[in-house]
């Protein structure tokens, strides 16, 4: 499975806080990643935008395996 796949296909993902991380000066960096997501207005999801999403997964993976205490 690709970046863009698991962007479009993970419901539980807030794409509007991953899109905000990716392109921190964009106001509208969730649409901006919707329509790249979706190949809307000519915009192509690039391994540029990829490598950005997979950085934003990757932190959040380590916060979540930082978690030591259930409760």
């Amino acid at each position: 499975m690709t970046v863009k796949e698991f962007l479009k296909s993970e419901k539980t993902l807030n794409l509007s806080a991953i899109a905000a991380k990716m392109y921190p000066t964009n106001k509208s960096a969730k649409t901006y990643l919707t329509n790249k997501l979706n190949e809307n207005d000519n915009r192509k999801f690039t391994k540029k935008d990829g490598q950005k999403a997979l950085t934003v997964l990757k932190e959040l993976a380590v916060k979540v395996t930082e978690l030591d205490n259930p409760s």
